[in-house]
């Protein structure tokens, strides 16, 4: 540890460090790796997973020439990362949370201590504009100008994230793919669809910047452990917000209560793993922190009209 901001020459490309697993010197605490897939052209996608025990630092510099919508999962300790051009902000690395980014040469020092999987989608910038939405002037000006943004989660995302990560996650490069190409095209283009739901589901014109921010810092909190809501009280208190101001926030920015939002994410989550037919019902409801199995069947029919059952035989 102790790397300290260098010029841009003395910085990493992102694109070596992601490939080149040898820059992190692998040995017994420190494990990384790396898989990666040309879908179609215009869109790349990249898994990759790293465990350091003891800790590491590394002073990167952003070569992309495309957007890239990342999301980190099965974060196991802490990650940050913080940039030359704002070296006293430490960005924390957050678990089942995606963001969107185009940072041409910018550079920084990425922090990891412990374990996280990271699946990252490079798209070109102009098949990306294509995608977004002609009224989200956000994601069109990051496209063309640069920038990021952050705050992507969800129970359906975070299941599709999941399921390539576990193709992925012992894939042998020398062998070819154990799915067909176009099951990673097709996971790959719902995860994009995903990210983009995300930003149509905000109502962001109804609330201003500062209670915007602490609202999506409680969605963060409220989705970041599928099997178990906090309560309002913590969330609020975490946000630093009151309780009622929260769920006033909660039904301005996203139409609905926190409870309501927790449920509705958890269902999504559920539908996937069942309609994908690898894990049982039992399963996927005590992942989802059930121990009633009759109430899990009883949400689950509730959000979609058929028993969880009744899915998992079509899957």
């Amino acid at each position: 540890m102790g790397h300290a901001f260098r010029e841009a020459d003395g910085f990493i490309p992102v694109s070596k460090a992601l490939r080149d697993t040898d820059l992190f010197h692998p040995t017994q605490g420190r494990q990384c790796r790396a898989v990666f897939l040309k879908l179609q052209d215009g869109v790349d996608l990249l898994y990759w997973a790293g465990r350091f025990q003891s800790g590491m630092e590394l002073p990167l510099k952003d070569d992309s020439d495309r957007v890239s919508l990342s999301f980190t999962t099965n974060l196991k300790g802490t990650a940050s990362r913080n940039f030359t051009d704002k070296p006293d902000d430490h960005l924390p690395v957050r678990c089942n949370t995606g963001s969107i980014e185009y940072c041409p040469g910018r550079s920084g020092i990425y922090r990891q201590k412990g374990s996280l999987e990271n699946l990252t989608l490079m798209i070109d910038n102009d098949l990306f504009s294509q995608w977004v939405d002609d009224r989200d002037n956000e994601l069109i000006h990051l496209a063309k100008h640069g920038g990021s943004s952050g705050g992507y989660l969800g129970g359906e995302l975070s299941a599709v994230i999941h399921l390539i990560n576990q193709e992925l996650a012992f894939h042998d490069q020398t062998q070819p793919p154990r799915r067909h190409p176009l099951w990673y095209q097709a996971q790959a283009l719902s995860v994009v669809g995903l990210f983009l739901e995300c930003r149509t589901d905000l109502r962001v014109e109804s609330v201003n910047p500062d209670l915007r921010r602490k609202l999506l810092r409680a969605r963060d909190l409220l989705l970041a452990d599928l099997s178990a809501a906090p309560s309002i009280p913590a969330l609020a208190f975490e946000a630093g917000l009151s309780a009622p101001s929260l769920t006033r926030g909660f039904k301005k920015l996203f139409g609905t209560s926190p409870y309501k939002l927790f449920q509705r994410e958890r269902m999504h989550a559920a539908h996937h793993r069942l309609s994908v037919g690898r894990a049982s019902v039992t399963m996927v409801a005590a992942d989802l922190g059930y121990v009633n199995l009759s109430h899990f069947s009883a949400a689950f029919r509730k959000q979609f009209g058929m028993l969880p059952n009744e899915l998992h035989r079509k899957g």
